[in-house]
């Protein structure tokens, strides 16, 4: 059966957002700062500010407050704010020189960027191409100018129907529907149950032979070698089987061969294999054997395909490089490049394999692979049908009824509200024609409805911005985007890169395990600072205020170039525009830049202000904060109150009592006691149970190694051992940190670093 639908509960904001102060005198633990601030307001002017200090220490929120205490309720007319991004892991379906893939970004960082670029910022990336909607709201490809990535605290973590997830920054862009078209939103400013746009389309693709040159072997007269294969609909069906039932293997790394498993009741598809291999020209072998689900008897029949150039076609196209294993499996990317029928064909062989239900109505696909999972997905959407993905399964979904096919909906208000606006123009009762399209509690209408609700519109009755209107409201009835809910959000602890991309002209591209469209929302580059900038700088103050203001988010990421354009920007705007930058490290601003900004240094908050904002959030929630709980979130917080708030609702959704368990559960670290007692066990001499100790942080707690060091670092100097001990532990902690960020297999180097202890110990 299908998915049920039900009505969405429109829920709050994350509680970082939900408890982000609104005055200055809301702010925590910055006072000095805070009255420096408040004279600002007083006086109703202010210089150039250069905020500077740790993540989470109030930096955003006192550029926000200070807004609104300056220009009351019409703050955001006169307040910018820039920079954002998505996760490394975020899907994205791209073109590199002409070739498709579907890849993340964590990914085309290794492509684009190297190790030698430490933190860089950008890369020129003019081979590359991603997917994005044209001005007729039509998806198409459109070419890349550059990647772009920096280094951030914290994400959002975007549930959406259909089972598929996007990571991003909260101040990234996202496109939504409003009655004005296409309006970029920040992801923040989502809650559950809003609605973002998603794409169903039928792409072209030319892709007619299949080039074999790469995989071939020596000729002999029992052994046929291809120069290419001709893609038609069965060869892309035979591909699709295999990714579900195929596997591959070598004698002595030689002799090859295609083998596909099959349940020995699935004649027809044993024939079709069959006939497949003779249609080849290829020697097949069969055979019975037990299946993975009953060994007891022979209930599976292989047929193996004897040809060592196909085996290796096969090896290298369908995996991800971790083995020839199901669970790296994936979708090669020359399959989005065959024709529209090929790529239907693959994915019904892909189901015929491994899925079940009705093909044109619903068909969900199993996988271990999610990688596979997500390239079905991609490779159904680009192909006109409709997809979802869950834990171990893509579905297909085809227009059974308004109960599961979301491809035909649209966000039904902003509709309603453009088509109000030209109701003089309406010949007919349309709101009659809408109350059966109405979906889900008034949230979306379906393409057909829009359609046979502007066939009696009468043109010649639209004025200049009726018209327009109607031509909006034409291009969205034939539109390949639809609406897609969003059923829960989430912050989650990163502390790693994040990625964009800037398309020119355009700036809107597809990401996400089921694509979501998003906004290029990078805002650090020469381009905007010469441009989004200055547009916003040349515009006048909104009511009594003789200034905006400027909010630039990790300015310390700003190239050289741009700091140049911004130091030009500032002197050229300086009678109507203050800029307030904000940074970790003040030290890569150039100084013609804060030579013309007031400094704020802000502090890690203390405990006890954490703690009194902690406890409050508790007790607003209606949680139990134990002592304990309280602790080891200001451990894990070090002075990071984001970070704190953070921990708190993720701990706050496996259990109403927050305990130091729960919080060190989600926080990805271990018990300070557990490290403690790890090092201890080291410096004692015994090297085998301190391994074991580090073993179960490192496997059963779940912690990568680089946390592991990061933690030891902390609690060395908590040890009961000499000074000049601590300070000769904390060096080799930093040496064995730098082998770990090279690249070296970190379980053998945390134990390299415990014999080190040990021998210290000694």
């Amino acid at each position: 059966m299908p998915e049920e639908v039900h009505e969405v509960k429109i829920l709050e904001k994350p509680w970082v957002e939900k408890y982000r102060p609104l005055k200055l005198d809301d702010m925590v633990g910055q006072d000095h700062i805070v009255r420096r601030l408040k004279h600002y307001v007083k006086t109703g002017s202010m210089p150039h500010l250069l905020f500077a200090g740790p993540p989470g220490v109030g930096k955003t929120s006192a550029a926000l407050c200070l807004a609104r205490e300056l220009f009351g309720e019409g703050w955001r007319h006169n307040f910018l704010e820039l920079n954002a991004s998505v996760s490394k892991d975020t899907p994205i379906l791209v073109r590199i020189d002409g070739k498709t893939m579907r890849t993340t970004f964590g990914e085309l960082d290794g492509i684009y960027f190297d190790e030698s670029d430490g933190d860089v910022a950008y890369k020129d990336a003019n081979n590359l191409e991603v997917l994005t909607v044209d001005e007729n709201y039509r998806v198409r490809w459109a070419r890349v100018s550059r990647i772009i990535r920096h280094r951030v605290p914290a994400i959002l973590r975007v549930h959406l129907e259909g089972g598929g997830k996007l990571e991003l920054t909260g101040n990234h862009s996202v496109m939504v529907l409003t009655e004005n078209g296409l309006e970029a939103i920040k992801a923040n400013e989502l809650s559950e149950g809003s609605i973002l746009l998603s794409f169903t389309a039928n792409l072209e693709g030319f892709l007619d032979v299949l080039d074999l040159n790469p995989y071939r072997v020596k000729e002999s007269a029992r052994t046929r070698v291809f120069d290419g294969l001709p893609v038609d609909e069965e060869l892309s069906y035979m591909l699709g089987l295999y990714s579900a039932e195929g596997a591959v293997g070598f004698k002595k790394g030689t002799s090859g061969q295609v083998v596909y498993t099959l349940g020995s009741h699935e004649g027809d598809l044993i024939d079709r294999v069959r006939n497949f291999a003779e249609g080849l020209g290829v020697s097949i072998y069969e055979n019975y054997t037990t299946s993975g689900f009953d060994r007891s008897r022979k209930s599976a029949y292989q047929l193996r395909l004897l040809n060592t150039q196909l085996a290796r076609f096969f090896e290298e196209s369908f995996y991800d490089g971790a083995g020839k294993r199901a669970a790296s499996k994936r979708i090669p990317g020359f399959v989005f490049e065959f024709p529209l029928p090929e790529r239907i064909a693959f994915l019904k062989g892909l189901a015929d394999g491994d899925g079940a239900g009705d093909w044109g109505n619903v068909v969900r696909i199993s996988s271990v692979s999610r990688d596979l999972l997500v390239d079905a997905v991609w490779l159904a959407r680009t192909s006109g049908i409709e997809a979802s993905i869950f834990e171990r399964e893509t579905r297909l979904i085809w227009k059974g009824g308004m109960r599961w096919s979301k491809a035909e909906l649209l966000p039904a208000e902003p509709i309603i509200g453009m088509l109000e606006k030209i109701e003089n123009a309406l010949d007919g009762n349309w709101r009659y024609e809408l109350r059966h399209g109405l979906y889900e509690g008034k949230k979306r209408l379906g393409k057909g409805t829009l359609r046979r609700v502007l066939e009696m519109v009468d043109e010649g009755k639209l004025d200049g911005k009726g018209r327009r209107i109607f031509e909006t409201l034409r291009k969205l009835a034939n539109t390949d985007l639809h609406a897609l809910l969003v059923r829960k959000i989430e912050v989650v602890e990163y502390n790693d890169f994040v990625y964009d991309v800037s398309v020119p002209g355009n700036e809107k591209f597809f990401a996400g395990e089921i694509p979501v469209l998003l906004h290029n929302s990078d805002e650090r580059g020469i381009n905007v600072i010469r441009e989004k900038v200055k547009e916003f700088a040349r515009t006048k103050p909104i009511g009594a205020a003789s200034f905006k203001i400027i909010f630039l988010d990790e300015a310390d990421a700003l190239t050289q170039d741009a700091q140049q354009a911004l130091r030009r920007t500032m002197e050229m705007f300086s009678n109507n525009v203050r800029f307030i930058l904000s940074c970790n490290y003040s030290s890569k601003i150039i100084e013609p830049i804060q030579s013309r900004c007031a400094i704020f240094r802000f502090r890690p908050l203390r405990d006890e202000d954490i703690a009194r904002r902690i406890e409050s959030i508790a007790k607003n929630e209606g949680l139990e904060l134990t002592d304990e709980g309280l602790q080891a979130i200001l451990y894990v917080a070090e002075g990071d109150l984001r970070r704190a708030i953070n921990v708190l609702q993720a701990a706050a959704a496996l259990d109403t009592r927050i305990t130091d368990e729960n919080v060190f559960l989600v926080a990805s670290r271990a018990r300070p006691e557990d490290v403690r007692e790890m090092m201890g066990l080291a410096l004692e001499g015994n090297f085998l149970k301190a391994r074991e100790k580090l073993r179960e942080i490192l496997l059963k707690q779940g912690l990568s190694g680089e946390d592991v060091l990061i933690q030891m670092h902390k609690e060395v100097f908590n040890l009961p051992i000499p000074e000049d001990r601590k300070v000769a532990l904390a060096d080799k902690i930093g040496e064995y940190n730098f082998r770990l960020v090279e690249g070296a297999n970190e379980m053998i180097q945390l134990e390299a670093l415990l014999a080190q202890f040990t021998i210290m110990g000694k």
